[in-house]
């Protein structure tokens, strides 16, 4: 079974994963984060994140959002799974590198993390806010070229922000560089379902988008 919400930032949003617990999972099963999961954050809290997210007994997969240590990150080796290029950050929790696309259960998943931080002006730069978070036209050329391997259709579009007119006319929030690079999407991507985080709500956009934030869905 695969699992999909929105950002959890280390241990502060984890509670609302405690449910799964209940349903007996394996590694078999996956539970998918868009952005902001904030495992990679310290290497003071590294070990007690692991234990926190191992502890629900699946395979942990997640996109970068804008509050990710990238120092870390980018030191993590780079594997692939489900035919994407992941970091490893433990032997069942997995990064999703931005372009990537994921197959799994017979489903695909385009992957692109990254988003723009409304309060770094209260951030420390490389101790709690880091430039890496902004999506980069390398990001937008690498998903171009995964998504011509499947002819540019996909099941499941997974990102932390989402493209500009959704954020500004459906969640009221500002445009900005990583809203626009993903405007692409909707011109040459197949897919059925665009599911993102950020914005700390829990909304159905319209048929096809939908923002996560305490919600957990169970994909058919």
């Amino acid at each position: 079974m695969i699992y999909i919400t929105g950002d959890t930032h280390g241990d502060i949003d984890f509670d609302k994963l405690l449910p799964l617990k209940e349903k007996n999972l394996s590694y078999d099963d996956y539970l998918i984060i868009c952005g902001d999961a904030g495992i990679c954050w310290s290497k003071e809290d590294l070990p007690h994140f692991l234990e926190l997210y191992n502890s629900l007994g699946c395979t942990i997969l997640y996109i970068d959002g804008n509050h990710e240590n990238f120092d870390m990150l980018n030191k993590m080796p780079v594997v692939e799974f489900g035919g994407a290029l992941t970091h490893k950050i433990d032997e069942h929790i997995f990064h999703i590198l931005r372009g990537e696309i994921l197959t799994l259960e017979g489903k695909t998943f385009l992957c692109l993390g990254g988003a723009r931080s409304t309060d770094k002006a209260y951030r420390t730069p490389y101790v709690s806010w880091w430039p890496e978070e902004m999506i980069t036209e390398e990001d937008i050329k690498n998903a171009e070229r995964n998504l011509a391997k499947f002819n540019n259709k996909v099941d499941y579009v997974l990102t932390h922000c989402v493209e500009t007119f959704t954020a500004c006319s459906c969640l009221l929030k500002g445009r900005d560089a990583c809203t626009d690079a993903l405007c692409f999407i909707d011109m040459v991507v197949d897919y059925k379902h665009w599911y993102f985080g950020h914005y700390h709500v829990d909304r159905q956009i319209d048929k096809k988008r939908t923002c996560l934030y305490q919600d957990i869905v169970e994909l058919d």
